[in-house]
Parts: structure tokens; sequence; C-alpha cells
């Protein structure tokens, strides 16, 4: 057979692979969502489509004073975005930690009253995280393109994920008449939202076991991380009270299983952000280093989770090469980290000496 009919038949036969993965979970996250019916997306969120937005806010207020001041009082103005409401009132403030020390622009969280916003493009929506530019550059921009592709990738693994929504926004200080923009930003789903598309619910607790995760689940998540190159997340707990580090859960009160929805990934491997640092406590010495940090309990589900990995394998690296926004650097560069986590995925003995035999007991 030629090296040509082989490829053709070798994608077709990964696409087939993926289509099976994907009526099986849409069978189980039908069966996983208790007595409570699926809410279906909101519209914001059922599209990739970029958004041309204009939020007009005291921003320079903002910047300069403490998170505790917010929040602010808004408007955001919709460009070209179809029928309905193309003002839109709303509240800004400040959110995050790390970023808010390191940026003149820090993210953002953006809150609405849910009848303000009926009838337009953010119905169904009370809060949206929104990634900002943190600093002027291009360098600032390609980091947080990459972190946008990376919730894009966990899209494709499972449902049970945070979708997002690339916009060009311009930011106008409502108290100086001055704008600054349009630049590079992405929204990002509530976890509310991510619970309700599937029947569950937000939970609200400090800290969970690993035996209230599914292994197929508790799988996927870890080998997202170490596909991303992250170790800056714990889906058990978090240093600051409220569970869980860079993980929202969702579930049912009480009952298992409970399902970690990763977030934040700008210290990853991934974006390799120049502030991004390893933790010490781990034996790797920088962030492109991968770790593989899941936990032996859920070792019987790392070999399905793998599947669906292997099955979505040439749609991640579709969606690198499809980014405009991404430099051609940074496009050789993605694909060539893509490359290195299939050369384990693909290879049963690096398979078992990278990621089963790391796990966590």
């Amino acid at each position: 057979m030629a090296k040509a009919d082989l490829e053709v038949m070798t994608r077709i036969s990964r696409s087939v692979h993926a289509a099976l993965f994907g009526a099986i979970l849409a069978v189980l996250g039908a069966a996983s969502a208790g007595a409570e019916t699926p809410d279906p997306p909101v519209p914001l969120f059922t599209s990739s489509e970029p958004l041309e937005l204009r939020i007009e806010a005291p921003w320079r207020r903002l910047r300069r004073e403490a998170e505790e001041r917010g929040p602010y009082e808004a408007e955001l103005h919709l460009t070209g975005n179809g029928d309905g409401p193309t003002v839109l009132p709303l509240t800004v403030e400040k959110r995050g930690k790390t970023r808010q020390q390191l940026c003149t622009m820090p993210p953002i969280r953006l809150r609405f009253d849910e009848d303000e916003v009926e009838g337009s493009l953010f119905e169904g929506n009370r809060a949206i995280k929104v990634v900002t530019h943190c600093e002027s550059g291009s360098r600032y921009e390609q980091y947080y393109v990459l972190e946008m592709l990376a919730y894009q990738f966990y899209n494709r693994i499972t449902e049970l994920s945070f979708r997002v929504r690339p916009v060009s926004l311009t930011y106008h200080d409502s108290e100086r008449n001055r704008s600054d923009g349009p630049r590079f930003a992405f929204l990002i789903e509530d976890d509310r939202l991510v619970g309700n598309r599937h029947g569950l619910d937000k939970l609200e607790v400090t800290e969970v076991s690993p035996s209230r995760f599914s292994a197929l689940q508790a799988s996927r998540f870890a080998l997202f991380q170490y596909l991303i190159g992250n170790t800056d997340f714990s889906p058990l707990s978090s240093f600051e009270g409220d569970c869980c580090h860079n993980a929202k859960l969702i579930g049912e009160d009480s009952l298992e299983p409970v399902h970690p929805v990763p977030y934040d990934f700008d210290s990853s491997g991934w974006v390799d952000a120049h502030y991004a640092m390893a933790p010490k406590q781990l034996p790797i010495s920088d962030v492109r280093q991968r770790l593989f940090r899941g936990f032996c309990v859920h070792n019987e589900g790392l070999e399905p989770a793998r599947q669906e990995f292997l099955a979505v394998r040439d749609e991640l690296f579709a969606i690198v090469e499809a980014e405009a926004r991404l430099s051609l650097r940074n496009v050789g560069g993605a694909i060539r980290y893509l490359e290195d986590f299939y050369e384990v995925m693909e290879d049963d003995r690096k398979f078992e000496g990278r990621i089963t035999e790391k796990c966590r007991s």
C-alpha cells in the first residue's frame, strides 16, 4: 500500500474512533445526569467566532485601586453581533491572584443582571471571566492565545469542560474618555453553566477525596494536565480555603462521582510564560518538563482515557494549525510540544513508564 493511501486510511480510522467515543460519551453523560434535566448551552458559548466588544468602565481606577474596591459600574457595547440589545449594563471587577501582581491589566470578571441581558447574545449569563492582555506587546497576546487553545483542546476530550469565546476588546475609560485597543481577550463560561449543561450542580466544598472521582474522568483530567505540561493545580483542595486550586467541581451534592473541571493554564509548559516557574517541591526544573500527577486509585481509567486522546489527535493539531493569531514560531513550537505528548500516548512502554508508573498513591 502506498504511503499516501496508508495516511488516508489512518486518518479515516481515527475519525471513526472519534465518532464512536463521542457516541459512547453522549450515552454515559445522559445516564449520569441524574434527576435534573440538562439545560442547553447559552448562546454566547455555542460559537467560537470572535466577537467585537467595547466595555466602558473606570479602567484606570480599577487597575490602580485595591481588589476590594470593586465592582465598578460599566456598559458593554456589542458591535455587529446580530439582533437583540447592543448596549448592556454590567459591573466589572478584578479577579485572580498571581496575575494581579504581575499584570498592568489584570484578569477581570463581568457580572450581569439576567433580566437586563434577556434577548441578547449574553442571555443566561450572570458572571463571565475574561482573560485579558496583561501587558502591552505581542508576547503577552501569544501567551493567552495559547491558553485559549488549551481550553479548546479539553473541549474536544470531554463536554465536562469550560467553553471559551475569543473577543476583540476595546477598553474605554468612562472617566477619562480614552480608549485602549482593540486587544485580544477571551471569555470563559461560568462553572454554573457547565453544570447546567449536564444536569449537575456547582459544588461548594473545601476539599474532596480522590475516591469520589470516577476513574475515567479523573484520568482525562490528569492526562490533559500532562498534555499541556501543567502542575499548577489540585483537584482535591486549595491553598486558600475553597476547593479547588485551578479546578472547579461539579456533580450532585453528597453523591458520587464528582467531576473536576480544569482552568487557568498560564503556568503550563504549553503557554510557557516567562513568569511561570516549576514548583520547588516537584522533581522538575522547568515548566516545559512534563510530570504526570494523576492518582493510582484511578489507573483503571487511564487506558480508555488514553484512547480518547488518541482519537482526537488530528483535531488537536488542526486547532493549532488553524489559529491565525499565533505567530509562525509559536505554531511550530506548539506542534512539537504536541508531538512529544503523542510519542508517549502512542508507545506502550513510554506510557507505562511515564504515566502509569508515575501515579500518586
